[in-house]
């Protein structure tokens, strides 16, 4: 009586069960049909996530230092009297 439970049991989960289709990791979609697209983005196949700065290389400290540069001091001005040099009030 047991042995046919669990085969019951058993086809029925296997039944059951969800596939994911290739490429898509169940970590990445754990609501398989309606999976959000910026979740897809974010991670690889196999379920690694992609670095932000990969999708978004604006963050780059190389990025933003072209943007942005740091104003030097004066030859004669002791960076100690003013830390945030352009703002020293």
């Amino acid at each position: 009586m047991y042995g046919k439970l669990f085969a019951i049991l058993t086809l029925t989960a296997v039944a059951l069960a969800r596939e994911y289709p290739a490429g898509l990791h169940p970590a990445i979609c754990p609501n398989y049909p309606f999976c959000d697209a910026d979740a897809l983005a974010k991670y690889t196949p196999q379920g690694m996530p992609i670095p932000e700065w990969v999708r978004n290389p604006a963050i780059l400290p190389i990025a933003r230092a072209a943007s942005n540069p740091v104003p030097k001091y004066p030859a004669d001005f002791p960076a100690a009297l003013c830390p945030n040099y352009p703002y020293c009030w």
